[in-house]
């Protein structure tokens, strides 16, 4: 993965501070990459394939413990 350093203002910089205030996501990095695959979900611009083997490297930092899980509840 690459790097990039990005100066977010404004409407952008507000979004990504409430999802990391909500606790989408632990870092504004986090909530860029959830947005980005969003984004792919509802426009299917890559294959499947890619997502099954990003979900299985999920599961394993799940299972370590190198990544943890929050419960959210829709209100």
């Amino acid at each position: 993965m690459s790097n990039i350093n990005i100066e977010l203002k404004g409407y952008v910089d507000k979004v990504l501070n409430k999802m990391v205030e909500a606790n989408y996501a632990k870092t504004k990095s986090e909530a860029i990459r959830l947005a980005l695959f969003e984004f792919d979900q509802l426009h299917g611009l890559t294959e499947d394939e890619l997502y099954s083997v990003a979900a299985e490297k999920m599961i394993k930092r799940i299972e370590t413990g190198k990544e943890k899980i929050h419960r959210f509840s829709i209100r």
